[in-house]
């Protein structure tokens, strides 16, 4: 049987078994959360409301969904910044409400940032994560109001 079944599948490359997005959203529509590869060890997952736009996104190290890590190297809190200033243009954040810093344990710090349009929450293995050049960021949560 083994070898039946070898002869069968073995001219076949793996990636014609899987669908691609083309057969995905003929079978299910419009995706409700889109992951994408922002740099080579950052991505942004997009959560959408019914109305189609992001009401959520994650920026996080890129790892596997099927091998979760339990803990991911930090990304750079330098690109970080620069997603989130591409991503976040002072006219879509609207003034800034309130700002805080928070201790989560004793390697992480949650600094939380209220805008009028929305809220940051960048958790660092460093409470200066934001202004700094070394890889401090361990992942970030914008929530739209």
């Amino acid at each position: 049987m083994t070898i039946f079944l070898g002869c069968l599948f073995g001219g076949l490359p793996v990636e014609d078994f899987a669908p691609g997005p083309q057969e995905l959203h003929k079978l299910y529509g419009e995706p409700t959360m889109e992951r994408f590869v922002v740099h080579s060890d950052i991505t942004l997952t997009a959560q959408y409301g019914r109305d189609g736009k992001a009401c959520q996104i994650l920026v996080a190290p890129k790892q596997s969904l099927v091998e979760l890590h339990g803990s991911t190297p930090p990304m750079s809190s330098q690109d970080v910044s620069a997603i989130l200033q591409v991503l976040l243009p002072d006219a879509a954040t609207g003034k800034q409400i309130d700002s805080s810093t928070a201790h989560v344990s004793s390697a992480k710090t949650l600094l939380k940032t209220d805008y009028e349009n929305l809220s940051v929450k960048r958790i660092c293995s460093s409470p200066s994560c934001v202004s700094s050049n070394e890889n401090h960021d361990l992942r970030t949560v914008v929530v739209f109001k």
